[in-house]
């Protein structure tokens, strides 16, 4: 063998044991990722979903009790929790669960698994787990309890401030609690909070710009509710998205029309308001965007489009509309010269 083939040998040796190593390596470290995902108290099953809803919990490998029985295993995980060993108590809780699904233990487990993530500060995965007494225990706990455990958890969220840094205080996002608040009105659509939460669900979308979605929270809580606080606030808040769609399309006479009815629907049922003043300043602005698009149309049909019939025709109903419109006397006669001028082409017949 030449020496130039002498030393490509141990070359091609160190080559396939560096190839091992690094094999050997990558499978250690998912192995090690796989238990560490397991072992998280966030990263529940809980996110697994079916088509028809969340998946139950079942029992599995990586999440098997150390104890013999549902209620040792719930003693166990609640000494860990007074000991102040919240993400192992948290471990020991979920593996109940999973273990021992149907049993009055595993009621108590999800709970206080769904508190530790809470405490925790893991918000999101805390209000499913919440969620998931609701779906799968019924009956089983404080309804109203596990529901202000939800509210607070959606109003920390909306109030949350993300991406801070150094000094920079971060941002709010407040449309990330929208599912939540719509899960808690989906759970309780009668319960005590039910108006503050359905508010929140108008003022998120208010605030995202989905109008639509926010006019028909806002009535939805003042049909419901119709003589608590917030049924005002919200009913001035749906003038204000109308009023809001209206000027998104200021060429749209439909949309113009339902601001105005709105905002008129408002003023009868709020005359003593403090909003009314605004809400009465607007119904002027958009009345007399309003009456300009049905004079121009008007004015259409007659200076351009040459059409007499179809302009008598828009300009009465102009004149019906807007009787006290600054153009209303020159309508009136243009009207009476269009009117001799179509009976002098009929009469010429």
């Amino acid at each position: 063998m030449s020496l130039t083939g002498r030393a490509l040998v141990p070359t091609f040796s160190r080559m396939k044991a560096r190839r091992f190593q690094i094999a050997s390596m990558t499978v250690v470290t998912l192995l090690l990722a796989a238990g560490a995902w397991a072992q998280d108290p966030a990263m529940d099953g809980f996110g697994e979903m079916e088509q028809e809803g969340v998946q139950r919990k079942r029992a599995g490998f990586w999440r098997r009790p150390e104890k013999e029985t549902p209620a040792e295993q719930l003693t166990h995980a609640q000494a860990l929790e007074a000991e102040g060993n919240e993400r192992k108590a948290a471990r020991h809780y979920r593996a109940l669960v999973h273990e021992w699904h149907d049993t009055p233990e595993a009621v108590k487990a999800q709970r206080a698994y769904a508190e530790i993530l809470e405490d925790l500060g893991k918000y999101d995965a805390a209000f499913n787990e919440f969620q998931y007494l609701v779906d799968f225990y019924a009956g089983a706990f404080d309804y109203g309890d596990v529901l202000d455990h939800q509210f607070r958890i959606a109003n920390e969220i909306m109030n949350r401030r993300y991406g801070g840094l150094l000094f920079l205080p971060g941002f709010k996002s407040p449309e990330r609690a929208l599912p939540l608040f719509e899960q808690i009105a989906e759970n309780a659509p009668t319960w005590g909070r039910g108006p503050e939460v359905q508010f929140y669900i108008g003022w998120i979308q208010e605030d995202d710009k989905q109008y639509e979605g926010a006019i028909r929270a806002y009535d939805t809580l003042r049909q419901r509710w119709p003589r608590h606080e917030l049924a005002v606030t919200a009913a001035f808040g749906g003038t204000r998205c109308l009023v809001r769609l209206a000027d998104k399309s200021k060429r749209d006479e439909v949309t113009c029309q339902r601001a105005l009815e709105g905002l008129a629907g408002f003023i009868r049922d709020y005359p003593d308001d403090p909003n009314v003043e605004q809400v009465t300043a607007e119904r002027e602005r958009l009345s007399s965007r309003l009456c300009t698009m049905h004079y121009d149309r008007a004015a259409y049909y007659d200076r351009i489009a040459k059409r007499p019939e179809s302009a008598l025709i828009a300009y009465g109903d102009f004149l019906r509309r807007f009787p006290y419109a600054e153009q209303a006397e020159e309508v009136s006669v243009r009207v009476r010269e269009l009117e001799a001028l179509t009976a002098s082409v009929e009469e010429s017949k």
